[in-house]
């Protein structure tokens, strides 16, 4: 058993909270408690003011901060002690100069309040969640911020206008750049990426188009592409010489067999040098529509039809007896069937237990989290 340590805090008043730490747990969640989603670690108020030096005393903990309020002191604590990486949700707009401080990774997550913020000097990766067009990021003079990952919103009908990130100017000298959207959802239009002109390295998910644009990064290395319905128009690997790492994961069939054969090519007629060269999980169209969303993509191909199977089963029990009583015995009985599957690993108990979450969030009554997952307690032995 763990050595846990009671912390008394003085954070919005003397001795106003009291945490039980972990050995090796650098993260830390504040915030309210009725935001949705799992309580935080330390429960105050969108608009307390927060005596973020409470967190001195130790110099490695919080390293991983995430905070759901509207108090930026945190980026002025930051300056006189670093922090790896901070998610922030504002709740109210807000205008930042965070130019001094001191955190290596700054994610926002916005929604319905905009944001006017210098990114840190000294920060490597900016992380924007939400919807984009309330965020105007800057950066001081000399400053740089080599990698960015947007998480835009997106329409959920697939016949909507393709989604194209904002104009960032400030951020046009990225070298690394990641999006990603649903598969199923609103596409995202890859030309967009090109106000960021010395990109080397690409990562997007979800519903693309605009694929051709790509072709235009000339010093491109590497590039990723996961959970990918439709490929088609993606430029063969032979137009980026330099490339020399490629990830496809859960992307479609006929341009994944493609790619394959591209990679074989390039390494054997071009002499290719790969650092990483792989296309792997090829899915069908209708694995998108009926299997994708549910957490056992990375299943071995086997266990992972029977969850599947399983899964659904559990759903029509829920439809068949709308009571709390059925859905206890549907995910239960979800649960006994993933219990008989074979070398099921602590990441698949996760899985598990993250589509027992998905079936009480879908079912015809409703359940608490916390007792959908007692359920699963109860019935698991691996």
């Amino acid at each position: 058993m763990r050595n846990t340590e009671s912390v008394t805090l003085s954070l919005t008043g003397p001795a106003s909270h009291t945490i039980v730490r972990e050995p090796g747990v650098g993260s830390l969640t504040i915030g309210p408690a009725d935001a949705g989603g799992p309580r935080p670690d330390l429960v105050v108020l969108a608009d307390d003011t927060i005596n973020w030096s409470a967190f001195d005393g130790d110099a490695f903990w919080p390293r991983y901060l995430t905070y759901r309020g509207n108090d930026v002191g945190f980026f002025a604590w930051s300056m006189k002690r670093p922090v790896e990486s901070v998610t922030w949700i504002p709740q109210a707009a807000a205008e930042v100069d965070a130019g001094r401080a001191r955190i290596r990774e700054l994610r926002v997550d916005l929604h319905a309040v905009g944001l006017d913020i210098v990114l840190p000097n000294d920060c490597s990766s900016f992380v924007a969640v939400g919807d984009l067009s309330l965020l105007k990021p800057k950066l001081a003079a000399d400053a740089l911020c080599p990698r960015l990952r947007f998480c835009p919103t997106t329409k959920p009908s697939r016949r909507d206008d393709p989604l194209s990130l904002p104009n960032f100017p400030t951020l046009a000298a990225a070298t690394s750049v990641s999006v990603t959207v649903e598969p199923l959802r609103q596409a995202f239009d890859c030309t967009s990426l090109l106000q960021f002109p010395r990109t080397r390295h690409v990562s997007l998910q979800g519903q693309l188009t605009g694929l051709e644009a790509l072709a235009r990064f000339n010093d491109l290395v590497g590039l990723e592409l996961r959970y990918c319905p439709d490929l088609s128009p993606l430029p063969s690997l032979g137009a980026w010489p330099d490339l020399t790492t490629f990830i496809g994961w859960n992307i479609d069939e006929a341009t994944g067999k493609r790619l394959r054969t591209e990679i074989r090519s390039l390494t054997r007629t071009a002499g290719r040098q790969w650092e990483f060269a792989s296309a792997k999980q090829l899915r069908s169209p209708e694995w998108f529509a009926t299997e994708y969303g549910l957490p056992f993509s990375g299943w071995p191909a086997k266990a992972a039809r029977v969850a599947v199977k399983e899964y659904r089963a559990a759903e029509a029990g829920m439809v068949a007896s709308p009571s709390l009583r059925g859905a206890e015995a549907a995910i239960r009985a979800f649960v006994r069937a993933v219990n008989v599957l074979p070398a099921v690993e602590t990441t698949e108990r996760e899985d598990a237990a993250e589509a027992v979450v998905q079936l009480a969030a879908s079912a015809p009554v409703d359940i608490a989290v916390d007792l959908a997952l007692s359920w699963f307690e109860l019935e698991r032995d691996f």
